[in-house]
Parts: structure tokens; C-alpha cells; sequence
């Protein structure tokens, strides 16, 4: 069976109970908008206008849908513009379930259908007091089961994972009669809280909300609730699932009262133009009062969150000048929950755990060092969780206790195995770091004697890239590359690039390109652009390089030697399963920079060394077992996991 939130939004029209549920305890008005989506309808349906049942119902009665139920074409227009990842029902219940077996320090006692048995140091009221809160909650996924949010398709009730659905599990299984439930039942509610962005999605929220307080009642006492039990709930409703931006602390597109503005001394600040309001507000029911939401686990005697939990936007498309770029947010929703509560348990981008992607640096290795964090799951694939979503890098599900040390992650890989084997690398007396000997892409750059004897060169190269070795050179300054060594008497190197999809070397003056340290040595040449980033795939077979060659922005080099033996030795080193595994601890996309390197240890690739290169590849592997001490365990895992290069 399909739910039927349009029929329930008109059901409680009729009631007189839905401009209650429309109702912003911040603002004293309605909730608004919020999203453009609506704005075909008229003007009454802006995104910074307040939602009125009129709006909805009547004529208009086929406004506000599920997301099962939004047309195609809308929904992916929605999902772009706010980057909103659906979180099917199996990932609730799962993160959901994380957070009780913690609770209960062992497993999810709610898998069995038996009743659940708290420890000696727990009480069930406790469970049920503890405030829980969902994070940009969209239709409530996490906090209540009613429905799969893709399909639409009621789930049954015993079957329901959410967090709220819990609480009630709780309730039913240890009260008596009705009023000992109905108190219980009620204070689950109160305890049970989510923000918002858009006003559609917090509407819908509100309703499943009201509709479960409906059929636990139902399920449990065979009937509906009187009329002040309604009010008492919605009151609960409407105060715990709020509206709000959730790194401004505000509705949307407002900005706080009292907000500074920088001016002139005689500068009158402008008003009229800036929606300024107060910051949102939410209610302590076991103290009754409200505070605001920025002021929750602030110590003292404001009230704190016990848990977060959540799938945060991933990306802003609204900033920026880059329209092929949208700038991460999932890392400013996750700083901000960490603010209000001390464990917090969130869904989000796994590239930051690999130090790529465009989350800052410096918080990627904040996030990396911090002792109280660690990742539950880690998935490559995110279409495995998300379908037909692309999350490079993988997508993780995180959990952070303030109260605990589970120690840094400092280095995150996917596999134990290789989280062993990279400590025994890293713990090595000799490790220095194979990303020493290799040189970026953009070392190879054109110089200020070409632009002085080709004046027309600035025309034909991109503007800001008037140096760049770019990978279509060839194709854009034809007048300073030759197929044929020239015999004008000047000195020529040879560039390694490609033309028409195949790699072809053409001669350039010596004087048009700049110095690079490894230009006159031996070398290997690898695209920079290899593979997909999948965890032991086989890379595209890297190049010899003669002293005198050079190459456009498509290859990187490795190494500057001077016998070519040693260059051989490098080609079979990254050809090893071994070397390739600890490349795969950073290389998460095709991406292959000199920092992804970094904990691939450098050999001596000379006849001095303790490796032997001059036998088979798979027998390189085997002394790189050996002289870094892997258990059989280990290195069956690489032998297992790394595909062979030819």
C-alpha cells in the first residue's frame, strides 16, 4: 500500500488541525517555503512566503507530495539544487540500530521481537527520555518508519525501525494501563526532535509525526485520540520539528537579529532590504522553557542533545561562479552537530577520510586526528546505498563520542589487512616515500623565450594558461612542434603527449621549455589520469624515458636516474601488487598525483639493492613480503585483492 499524505493533509484540513501544523514557534507565523519549486504556482508560493492551507488544499490539494510521489523531472531538479540524497529505510535502520547497540553496549537488542532487556544500569524511561535529534530531516526517515521515502510503500508497524518507533516499542512493552501510556508515549514524543529547510518536507515530517502518534494509539487502545490529546501532541509536533537553516541557526534566508554590519561612522544599517529574525527556538519539555537552538550543549543548565543523527546536504549549488562546481557542505553540518550534542552519528562523503576532494585540509586531517571519531562503514560504491547517485570517493558512516577515545585514524583505509600492512610499512627504519622521486604533471611549462619569438602564441592558449603544458599543446601551438628533429642548429628535446587518442613525441626548442630536475635523467612517464580509483585495479603500463624527454600536463614522472636498469627496476616496482596496494590507500579516483605516493616506500632500484629486480614481477612481490614482515593473512590479502599487470 501506497501512503497517502495528500489524503492526510486534507483529512486534517477538515479537522482544523493543519494550519496548526503550519505553525513556526520561532517566528510566531507560518512556516515558509522555502524551495523554488512551487513557484509556477503563483506568487503566493515564493520560497520566502508562508505556507497556508489554502495553498494546499481545494483547488490546489495536489501541491504537497511525498518524494515517492514528485514527478521525475522535479525531483532531480530538487536533488540537484540542494543536494538532497534520499536515505533508503535499510540505512536508518542500520545507523539507527549502531546507535542502540552502543546504547546497550553489545548488540541491537530491537532485531529480536522479543522484549528488550535493559542492563542493570539502564532504565527504560531513560530510553525513552533520551533527546534524539535528526538533522536536515527531510520526510523523517531516521525518527520514524512509516513509509520506504523511494517507494512510497507503507511499512507495517512491527517492522518499523525509526527512533521514535523504538521509544513506542519501549512504552507498549512496559506500561500498564492507558493514562501510565499515554504519559509515556507522549514524553517519547518530546524527546524525539528534527530540523528542516524546506517547508514542504518539514510539513510532510509534522504529519507522519501526528500520523504515528495515530496508529501506535490505534494499535496499542483500538482508537483515535480525544481532542486534547491532539493538541497536546501537535503542540509537541510543531515545537520539536522545526524550520531552519542549519548553519545559520535561522529559518532560511533570513539573517539574526542583531546581526553586526560593518559601515561607515554615519552609515545607516539597511534593514528594509535583509529579513532579519531571531534565531530558531526549541523547547526543553522536562524544564519548559525554550532557548535557543545554538545554546544547546552550551553547559550550565541548557538542555543538550544525547544523540544526532542524519544524512546532511553534500554540496551547496547556490555559491560560487563555477557552474560545473558546487563547494561541499557536508563538513560544516557535521562541526555543527558535534556543537550540540556529544555522540553524533552521521551519513556523508568518504573522500575527506583519503584527504581529497575540496573539504579544507586542515579539517580533513582535524577530522583524521581527532581520537573520538571512527567510521562504522565505509563504501566505495556509493550507488550501492545511494542508487544511481556518483559520490566519488565512497560514501561512510561515521560516529563520534566525545566521552570515548577509540583512538585517531590518522590513516584511513578500507581494508584492516592494509591498515596492518601500512603500519608495518610506516614503522620501517629505512620508509621514505616513493611521492619523493615523483615530479607533478605541471612541471614541464613553457617559457618567456617562446612567447618573445611567437608573439601570436598568447592568442591561441587559454586565457591564465599562457605556461601550461596543457594536454591538447599540440593541437594548440602546431608552430613549435615537429615530427622531424629540426636542422636549424638549435637544441631540441623530445615531448611525450598525445594527438588523435595516441601518444606521439614531438620535438621543442630546449629554450621554450623550463628547467625541470628530471628532464635530462632517465625516467618513467605515467598518465596522471589512471584508472577509476578501485581499490587493486591494474594502472595503464607506465613509460621509459630516455634523458631528453619531456611531457605535456597528461603524464607525470617518476624518478631521476642515471642507468636505465634502475628505470626498469621503478616500471617493475609500480607493476607489484605490493607497491600498487599502499597506492591505493590515497588513490580513491582516477586521479594519480605525486601525493597519492605517499605511503608507497621507496627501494634503492639500483644492483645495490636488497630487492633482487631482475627477476619476475610476482618475485619482487614475494622479497616485498618478506622484507617488510607480512603475515601470510596479509599478504594473501594483497595477492587476493590486487589485480596482476602484464
Amino acid at each position: 500500500m501506497i501512503v497517502g499524505i495528500q489524503d492526510e493533509i486534507l483529512r486534517l484540513h477538515a479537522m482544523g488541525r493543519l494550519n496548526d501544523l503550519l505553525a513556526d514557534k520561532t517566528t510566531r507565523g507560518n512556516i515558509i517555503w522555502a524551495t523554488d519549486a512551487y513557484r509556477a504556482r503563483g506568487d503566493a508560493y515564493r520560497r520566502d512566503e508562508e505556507m497556508l492551507p489554502s495553498l494546499m488544499t481545494g483547488a490546489q490539494s495536489d501541491a504537497i507530495k511525498t518524494r515517492a510521489r514528485k514527478a521525475m523531472e522535479e525531483q532531480s531538479a530538487r536533488t540537484r539544487k540542494h543536494a538532497e540524497v534520499f536515505t533508503p529505510p535499510g540505512i536508518c535502520k542500520r545507523m539507527v540500530g549502531e546507535a542502540d547497540a552502543a546504547y546497550f553496549d553489545g548488540d541491537d537488542p530491537f532485531l529480536d521481537a522479543a522484549r528488550v532487556v535493559f542492563p542493570k544500569r539502564c532504565k527504560w524511561q531513560h530510553y525513552v527520555d533520551a533527546r534524539r535529534l535528526e538533522i536536515t530531516c527531510g520526510e523523517l526517515p531516521y525518527l520514524v518508519q512509516r513509509y520506504d521515502v523511494s517507494t512510497g510503500e507503507v511499512i507495517p508497524l512491527e517492522e518499523r525501525h525509526g527512533i521514535l518507533d523504538r521509544k513506542l516499542r519501549i512504552v507498549n512493552e512496559n506500561t500498564g494501563g492507558e493514562d501510565e501510556w499515554m504519559k509515556w508515549a507522549l514524553r517519547a514524543f518530546q524527546a524525539t526532535y528534527g530540523y528542516e529547510f524546506q517547508g514542504d518536507n518539514l510539513l510532510i515530517a509534522r504529519v507522519n509525526l501526528l500520523m504515528t502518534f495515530e496508529e501506535y494509539l490505534y494499535a496499542r487502545w483500538k482508537r483515535k485520540p480525544h481532542e486534547r490529546e491532539y493538541r497536546v501532541c501537535i503542540k509537541t509536533i510543531v515545537w520539536n520539528l522545526w524550520q531552519m537553516d542549519g548553519l545559520t541557526g535561522t529559518i532560511p534566508y533570513a539573517e539574526p537579529t542583531g546581526y553586526a554590519v560593518q559601515g561607515g561612522l554615519f552609515d545607516l544599517p539597511d534593514t528594509a532590504c535583509r529579513n532579519l529574525q531571531p534565531y530558531c527556538r526549541v523547547y526543553d519539555w522536562r524544564r519548559v522553557n525554550s532557548l535557543e537552538y545554538r545554546r544547546a550543549n552550551t553547559g550550565g543548565r541548557n538542555m543538550k542533545f544525547d544523540f544526532v543523527i542524519g544524512n546532511p546536504p553534500y554540496q551547496d549549488e547556490t555559491l560560487g561562479e563555477n557552474k560545473g562546481f558546487a563547494p561541499p557542505i557536508y563538513h560544516e553540518f557535521m562541526d555543527a552537530s558535534y556543537e550540540v550534542a556529544n555522540v553524533v552519528e552521521l551519513i556523508h562523503p568518504a573522500r575527506f577520510l583519503f584527504n581529497a576532494g575540496s573539504t579544507p585540509k586542515a579539517w580533513n586531517q582535524k577530522m583524521l586526528n581527532d581520537a573520538h571519531f571512527k567510521i562504522l562503514h565505509y563504501e566505495a560504491d556509493a550507488s550501492k546505498i545511494f542508487p544511481n547517485t556518483d559520490i566519488k570517493g565512497g560514501v561512510a558512516i561515521s560516529y563520534r563520542d566525545r566521552s570515548r577515545d577509540f583512538g585517531a585514524i590518522e590513516v584511513f583505509t578500507k581494508y584492516g589487512e592494509l591498515n596492518d600492512i601500512l603500519h608495518k610499512v610506516m614503522d620501517a627504519a629505512d620508509f621514505k616515500s616513493m611521492s619523493d622521486i615523483v615530479v607533478t604533471r605541471t612541471a614541464y611549462r613553457l617559457t618567456d623565450a617562446m612567447h618573445k619569438e611567437h608573439p601570436e602564441a598568447i592568442r591561441q592558449l587559454s586565457k591564465g594558461h599562457a605556461y601550461d603544458m596543457s594536454t591538447n599543446i599540440f593541437d594548440r601551438l602546431p608552430q613549435i612542434f615537429f615530427e622531424e628533429k629540426p636542422t636549424d642548429g638549435k637544441s631540441y628535446i623530445r615531448i611525450l603527449g598525445r594527438e588523435n587518442n595516441e601518444r606521439v613525441y614531438k620535438y621543442l626548442r630546449r629554450d621554450y621549455v623550463s628547467k625541470v630536475k628530471n628532464l635530462d635523467k632517465y625516467k618513467v612517464f605515467i598518465p596522471k589520469a589512471n584508472g577509476t580509483g578501485r581499490f587493486g585495479e591494474v594502472l595503464t603500463s607506465p613509460i621509459t624515458a630516455e634523458p631528453g624527454i619531456g611531457a605535456t600536463e597528461t603524464f607525470l614522472s617518476i624518478g631521476m636516474f642515471d642507468m636505465e636498469t634502475e628505470i626498469k627496476a621503478v616500471i617493475k616496482y609500480i607493476k607489484s601488487k605490493f607497491a600498487r596496494s599502499l597506492l591505493g590507500v590515497l588513490k580513491t579516483t582516477q586521479d594519480l598525483t605525486p601525493e597519492k605516493w605517499k605511503y608507497v616506500p621507496l627501494q634503492d632500484f639500483t644492483s645495490a639493492s636488497d630487492i633482487d629486480w631482475s627477476v619476475s614481477v610476482a618475485e619482487i612481490d614475494k622479497q616485498l613480503y618478506a622484507k617488510y614482515g607480512l603475515t601470510e593473512e596479509e599478504t594473501l590479502f594483497i595477492e587476493s585483492h590486487v589485480k596482476e599487470m602484464a
